[in-house]
């Protein structure tokens, strides 16, 4: 753990702090930051980061830069540090994870962003810095970013996702009318009304230290039983999976919106709620429920109802532009990955990430890519079937 005094704005201190252990010194401070910074996302609170430092989830050494005004943390960047012959590489810390990752600042300091920089620079914090998850609404960490720039850096982006949102400080039916079209929404409550009058349905809301480990059991029995099984995508029954979202949920930011039929569990939502904002983590039905019951968008339809009743002011949908996506919001921002490098070395490895995410962008290669990673899927699961019989 190292202080640094560079020329500085607003008389700010910077400090390096290096491997996992220093996260308690300022850990307290961390928390306080992320609750004044406003529009930060829930991917750069501590439950979240520490998880993934903690699980061994991370590619190199955590390194985190640390900024101060006089005994307030004004801003924190996380990293995650390796070597690649001797050039140092530096990626968020969780990427990997479809999330938002960078920066976290106080929007009473953006100036700092120029002290980041110069230490940056002047200590060879990294030769290469590359995200896979750098948000378009994300002014910290692009004008940090833009100050590397600035600064000799060579900088690549090309856009990953859309991503679907939508402003909220409404009632529900204010929202609806605005978003939806009156046979939309004519269709959907019309299923809902004959949901639960057909059906024994009931909705439970669990938040903070009421998801407990069996909540969490419960909702990875519910992703076992869906699409999400056979897409190889069914996670949430891992002990990673459990503990990031336990932690998340008893920080107060992760909500369980959980639906049973007939005392049987049908459905779930799990979503981060941070400053006002709800953000939709994870979601998953059973198969057994015929398409045309619509229970994965009844139950999305009660969340965001009950979001509105609570005061959330904007809903985040995360990456992707699908159907049900663009039922729920109109509005979307880009999700980029970026990279940016510096002398030979760094520009050559900065390129090796960059032409790969251009030619990911031409039909007919990512349509390709895919089709092999399936037919991989499959037969590694053929591979295990057999083994288990």
């Amino acid at each position: 753990m190292s202080d640094l005094n560079p020329k500085q704005s607003q008389d700010v201190r910077l400090q390096i702090v290096e491997n996992a252990e220093g996260i308690s010194e300022f850990g307290e401070h961390w928390d306080d930051l992320f609750s004044r910074a406003v529009d930060a996302p829930p991917f750069l609170s501590r439950p979240w980061i520490s998880t993934f430092i903690d699980e061994g989830r991370i590619k190199g050494t955590p390194l985190f830069i640390l900024a101060w005004c006089d005994s307030k943390l004004v801003a924190l960047f996380p990293l995650a540090i390796r070597k690649f012959l001797i050039v140092k590489i530096a990626e968020p810390i969780s990427t990997g994870q479809p999330s938002y990752l960078g920066l976290l600042l106080d929007p009473g300091y953006r100036s700092v962003t120029e002290d980041i920089a110069d230490i940056i620079i002047s200590m060879r914090i990294f030769d290469i810095y590359y995200s896979e998850d750098l948000s378009s609404e994300d002014m910290a960490t692009n004008d940090l970013l833009d100050m590397l720039a600035k600064k000799g850096y060579f900088r690549r982006t090309v856009s990953r996702n859309p991503c679907c949102h939508v402003q909220l400080g409404c009632t529900f039916e204010e929202y609806f009318k605005k978003n939806a079209s009156s046979k939309s929404r004519q269709n959907l409550l019309r299923r809902e009304r004959r949901l639960f009058e057909s059906e024994d349905v009931n909705v439970e809301y669990y938040v903070g230290r009421e998801v407990t480990p069996d909540v969490l059991l419960r909702i990875a029995a519910i992703e076992e039983q869906s699409w999400l099984k056979r897409r190889g995508a069914a996670v949430l029954g891992k002990p990673f999976y459990q503990k990031l979202l336990l932690r998340m949920a008893h920080a107060g930011i992760g909500h369980v919106w959980l639906m049973k039929i007939d005392g049987e569990d049908a459905a779930f939502e799990y979503v981060y709620i941070t400053h006002k904002r709800l953000q939709f983590g994870f979601r998953a039905f059973k198969l057994k429920y015929s398409s045309s019951v619509s229970i994965g968008q009844i139950l999305m339809m009660r969340t965001v109802r009950d979001a509105c009743s609570n005061g959330v002011l904007s809903m985040d949908i995360g990456h992707g532009e699908a159907d049900y996506k663009r039922f729920w919001a109109k509005d979307s921002y880009i999700v980029d990955r970026v990279v940016a490098g510096r002398g030979v070395r760094g520009c050559l490895i900065a390129m090796s990430y960059y032409v790969p995410w251009r030619l990911g962008k031409i039909k007919w290669i990512r349509s390709s890519y895919h089709r092999i990673k399936r037919v991989l899927r499959d037969l590694k699961q053929k591979r295990v079937n057999v083994e288990n019989i």
